[in-house]
């Protein structure tokens, strides 16, 4: 018995040593210095809040499409970027999405693809008031540009064209070919992009590396932290959204029943929501930690992020504890819309709610299905798909792909002492349609700590601005 105690405590000491050496040896990585931005140009803020001033929404309703207002926006970047204009050869798809294509000295290399979208969602009539600045003014005030889209995506767009009028100002003339793509209705149904994959398809082309909208630069998610969080997304999440509909006999209020069709969908949703999908770590995730364990000043995290063997299960348990983070490892499932009744004096006889779900890679539609009948486990609750728009998490671009350490090299040039990570993208972009003709598709725009987006206040930092430009344009000299 005391050689197995000996043997007990043997290992113990072994296990402590490695999480300690692990842990003192993951030492932060040396100060480093950016580069000298070029510098923003009164024209260049100019033109990012005219392109705000238009007002480029995209209904659910395809119907209901201001056709006008997206010609306007077509002449203002008409006139806006001339030398894109005259040298750029424009093919237009499904009447407002557009492709520039950037001729280059090497055909051999597969080009290169900058995209963006220009659409934006709505502002909420209700919540005007609750702006600090006009929604749709462009207003630059107090180190920001105020409006909706300045974040989602007119920021990605404009600073493209600005760093490609640029370049060409200069003569400059790439080796790689780059082609600027840029969608009218990601924000609704994203068939722009779908439609200009199937042209790209019927060319047989392939691309390089595909930059889009996406991650961002973080100084506020983790105190811990005292250096910029550069995350590149690098694999989006799967979509679908179920159907769930009770039926029971209605009738009227004053002789109500014991069970209605409210009570029997509500029990559900609760238990729905109160067991979640199984939490894991995937490779993008568990890269970033590893990455960023070194920075900590939390002694006791670094040494959980240092010995991830270990410690992954605790860490995990830490991840689930908040929204951002909890969205990182597993599936998420969330009742999103709820209906029923007619009067408010009759029983309904119906009572449906739509659940959306973010698929974590290696999970599928029909997974989340399953956990939601086996969870909700109530005969009287019809589940169906919704078949608006589903799809599986997207492939994932490799950390050591050249499309990754070409964007990482650049970020590096324009923020002081950052940290570049991988990441995952909960959310959905037109990129996504791109990883049929890319194996690098890259999802990062270089922002701080967004304020805004889709809500109250959307703003950007004359800063940020000044950062994309410099970003897009060492993107286009790195093609030479």
């Amino acid at each position: 018995m005391k050689k197995v105690v000996v043997f007990i405590g043997a290992i113990v000491l072994i296990i402590i040593a490695v999480v300690l050496t692990k842990t003192i040896s993951n030492a932060p990585g040396a100060h480093q210095k950016s580069s000298v931005l070029e510098p923003l140009t009164n024209e260049s803020i100019n033109h990012m809040s005219q392109a705000i001033q238009i007002k480029t929404e995209t209904p659910n309703d395809a119907l209901e499409f201001d056709t006008t207002t997206f010609l306007t926006y077509r002449k203002f970047l008409e006139k806006s970027y001339p030398l894109v204009h005259k040298n750029l050869p424009r093919t237009i798809i499904d009447s407002f999405n557009y492709v520039y294509e950037w001729k280059g000295t090497d055909t051999s290399i597969l080009p290169m693809v900058l995209m963006a979208h220009y659409d934006v969602v709505p502002v909420e009539a209700s919540a005007v008031k609750l702006w600090h600045a006009v929604p749709y003014g462009g207003e630059v005030k107090e180190g920001y540009i105020w409006g909706r889209g300045v974040l989602d995506d007119k920021s990605s767009m404009i600073s493209i064209l600005e760093a490609a009028e640029a370049q060409l100002a200069k003569g400059f003339q790439p080796k790689q070919t780059i082609l600027l793509c840029f969608g009218a209705d990601e924000e609704s149904s994203g068939n722009g992009a779908t439609a200009v994959v199937k042209y790209f398809k019927s060319k047989n082309r392939r691309f390089d590396i595909v930059v889009d909208e996406g991650g961002e630069i973080s100084t506020e998610e983790m105190k811990d932290i005292k250096r910029p969080i550069a995350s590149i997304g690098v694999g989006e999440k799967g979509y679908v959204t179920l159907i769930l509909t009770a039926q029971i006999a209605g009738g009227h209020s004053s002789i109500p029943g014991q069970t209605t069709a409210i009570d029997i969908l509500s029990k559900g949703l609760y238990q729905l929501r109160k067991k979640q999908m199984p939490a894991k770590l995937i490779a993008p995730i568990k890269t970033y930690l590893e990455r960023i364990s070194g920075y900590t000043e939390s002694f006791s995290k670094k040494i959980a992020l240092s010995n991830l063997w270990l410690f992954e299960k605790q860490v995990i348990n830490n991840l689930s504890e908040a929204p951002s983070t909890n969205a990182l490892v597993r599936t998420t499932i969330v009742p999103t819309i709820v209906n029923s009744g007619v009067r408010d004096n009759v029983i309904p006889t119906f009572a449906t709610a739509y659940i959306n779900s973010r698929i974590l890679p290696g999970e599928t539609q029909k997974d989340v299905y399953n956990f939601v009948e086996k969870t909700i486990n109530d005969t009287n609750i019809k589940i169906t798909y919704y078949n608006n728009y589903s799809t599986l998490p997207s492939p994932t671009t490799d950390i050591h792909s050249k499309a990754f350490k070409r964007v990482e090299a650049v970020i590096n040039k324009i923020v002081d002492d950052v940290i570049v990570a991988p990441m995952l993208m909960v959310g959905a972009t037109d990129s996504r349609n791109y990883r049929d003709v890319s194996d690098g598709v890259i999802n990062f725009t270089p922002i701080t700590n967004a304020k805004g987006y889709h809500g109250i206040d959307e703003r950007m930092l004359v800063t940020d601005y000044q950062k994309c430009i410099n970003f897009y344009s060492l993107l286009i000299q790195g093609s030479k």
